[in-house]
């Protein structure tokens, strides 16, 4: 779920850039589903670890040649620690455990919330100011999740889809850090030292993984695991943070809000589940509400960027 800055050569035309972008949302969507999947044939910790192993290597092997050591405060060094076990372990962890049994479409919608929840947390860790526009389409989008769990004849939120608020929870508080370490390191520094602080937070627990599943596991759902973390969490961040520049962040924000709809084609294909008007409607909400809360603060500071 993170979004870092990285150069990945070569250029690609800008005319490509809108079907790139989508491309990538495309593949974080679909990460729902191949959540799923995996959840079937690993158990969440397994999962979580061999995946950050995958994505560390990657990063390093592509990035280590832009990494220079920080020489930063110990509080750096602590909230740096705390960005990885947060936003890295604890997040990735939480997905997985959650999506044992959550739906995830369900799931999709609930991390749909996670930029109006980061912007909650930044009222009261760096005193920014929310106007009524942004309260209204808060409760605009927390309207839409609760609908969208509704299934005719009640409200359908059990463990599972707890589990998925803390995973939300976490990534709102990772990008947070992100905000106060970005005063201090730089993208490609936060990148690795969270990811590799993440991974290193887990190794003492490895006696609790199912070897006995992972034994199971055939090939092609090992080549899953490991080939769509680096999709996922490591190509598709460097793509989009190459081509997002070109369009703006505020134009390319809005094709983020279209993770939900693909997680609901991909449970439909893949899972076979039936998306009901409920989820498609309460997915509009979401989308409505983030927008109205966060788009004309994202535009304002993306017009400062390309005045700088």
């Amino acid at each position: 779920m993170n979004r870092f800055n990285f150069t990945l050569p070569p250029n690609i035309s800008k005319w490509l850039t809108y079907p790139v972008l989508m491309l990538c949302v495309i593949i974080w969507g679909s990460n729902f589903i191949i959540g799923k999947v995996l959840v079937d044939h690993f158990d969440p910790y397994s999962i979580t670890v061999i995946r950050l192993i995958a994505i560390n290597l990657f990063l390093w092997i592509f990035a280590s040649k832009y990494f220079t050591m920080p020489k930063v405060p110990l509080k750096v060094w602590v909230v740096i620690i705390l960005s990885g076990v947060i936003g890295i372990a604890a997040n990735q962890y939480t997905f997985f455990l959650g999506l044992v049994t959550a739906n995830p479409v369900t799931s999709a919608l609930i991390l749909a919330l996670a930029p109006i929840m980061t912007a909650i947390f930044t009222v009261f860790v760096f005193s920014e100011r929310r106007g009524l526009k942004f309260w209204l389409g808060a409760l605009l989008a927390l309207f839409g999740v609760i609908l969208s769990t509704y299934n005719g004849s009640a409200i359908i939120f059990g463990i599972g889809e707890s589990v998925i608020i803390l995973t939300m929870l976490t990534f709102a508080v990772f990008m947070v850090l992100i905000q106060w370490l970005a005063k201090y390191i730089n993208a490609i520094q936060i990148t690795l030292l969270s990811n590799t602080s993440g991974l290193l937070v887990l190794v003492p627990f490895l006696p609790a993984a199912d070897y006995g599943r992972m034994a199971a596991a055939g090939m092609p759902m090992w080549l899953l695991l490991v080939i769509s973390g680096i999709i996922v969490h490591g190509l598709s961040n460097m793509i989009w943070n190459r081509e997002m520049p070109k369009v703006g962040a505020a134009n390319a924000s809005l094709l983020m809000n279209m993770e939900p709809f693909v997680a609901m084609a991909g449970a439909a294909l893949v899972l076979g589940s039936t998306v009901r008007a409920t989820e498609i409607t309460g997915a509009v909400l979401i989308i409505a509400g983030v927008t109205l809360s966060l788009y004309r603060k994202r535009q304002r500071q993306s017009e400062k960027i390309y005045e700088k």
